[in-house]
């Protein structure tokens, strides 16, 4: 399936889905077939250019550490570096649902979904392969709730700001599990935000998870202390203005501390209103890991 985009200066396929089955015949196929399979495929893609596309919210690990991250309690299977070379007993560690993210340069994305079921006649798998290649505007439809008022882009930076905190509870996550944050790992450029809002996501400024910690962070930046000291790379042209954009945060299955419209990055259709004491809702099971609700305003 592909879907094309007419609204575009330059007319072009916007997304483009294939899906095919890893199967001997009607019995399945084994799960030493299907590693061999998808590691050759995943060799191919390298050789190709193909990199990780980690997300801004993304804790920074090595491949091999964002393979732990993986497949720890309190972890999310959506970080996990494709290039990180899996042996047997790792690809069968896996969750029954796995998704992979890559890129091609800076415009190019793809999700790889595998979705693994068991055969009980045969003890064989069958695994549904799923690729989602889409353009950079795509991915950003990914991350922006569906009711925006302006362009995609421009919603981008509006929720910018609050990545920083977004990639702290994850990497404060990994270093609890003794995981390493990659401190010097770079970050790439979306040319279409660069174009439209002059942000460069490549010069990302992210919060130093070893001088505080995400609960510490948010408990003081709530009682109103500067936190610009624990953010990295704090040249004032690259570091967006962040400490003014607090909004409000609340757990899911919290009651909601203020009345008004509150969003995700959990879900990119959440946006919604709550009233003052409503139960924050869940989305389990997401890219994200742990729903953490932001206010965005009082009125629609």
């Amino acid at each position: 399936m592909a879907y094309d985009d007419d609204e575009q200066a330059n007319y072009k396929l916007s997304k483009i889905n294939l899906g095919f089955l890893f199967n001997h015949k009607v019995s399945g196929i084994s799960d030493e077939n299907a590693y061999k399979k998808m590691m050759s495929f995943f060799k191919q893609l390298q050789d190709k250019g193909w990199t990780y596309a980690k997300s801004l919210s993304e804790p920074r690990l090595s491949p091999k550490d964002s393979f732990a991250f993986a497949t720890k309690e309190g972890g999310s299977d959506f970080n996990l570096d494709y290039t990180y070379p899996l042996n047997f007993e790792q690809w069968m560690q896996l969750s029954d649902l796995q998704i992979w993210q890559l890129r091609h340069g800076t415009d190019v994305f793809m999700n790889i979904r595998i979705n693994r079921q068991s055969d009980p006649e045969t003890g064989n798998h069958h695994y549904l392969i799923s690729l989602d290649v889409f353009d950079e505007l795509e991915l950003i439809k990914q991350i922006i709730p569906n009711n925006y008022d302006e362009s995609l882009p421009k919603e981008y930076s509006k929720l910018y700001g609050g990545l920083p905190e977004a990639r702290l509870f994850f990497e404060t996550k990994a270093i609890k599990m003794g995981l390493k944050i990659q401190q010097n790992q770079p970050d790439y450029t979306l040319p279409l935000v660069l174009k439209q809002t002059g942000i460069d996501t490549s010069e990302f400024v992210s919060i130093d998870p070893y001088k505080i910690t995400y609960e510490e962070f948010i408990k003081r930046q709530e009682a109103g202390e500067d936190m610009t000291p624990y953010y990295e790379n704090k040249t004032k042209p690259n570091k967006p203005e962040i400490t003014s954009q607090a909004k409000g945060r609340c757990l899911a299955g919290q009651p909601c501390p203020k009345s008004g419209y509150w969003h995700t990055f959990a879900n990119a259709d959440s946006r919604a209103y709550f009233k003052q004491g409503d139960i924050m809702p869940d989305y389990p099971n997401n890219q994200w890991g742990e729903v953490i609700w932001q206010f965005d305003s009082e009125k629609g």
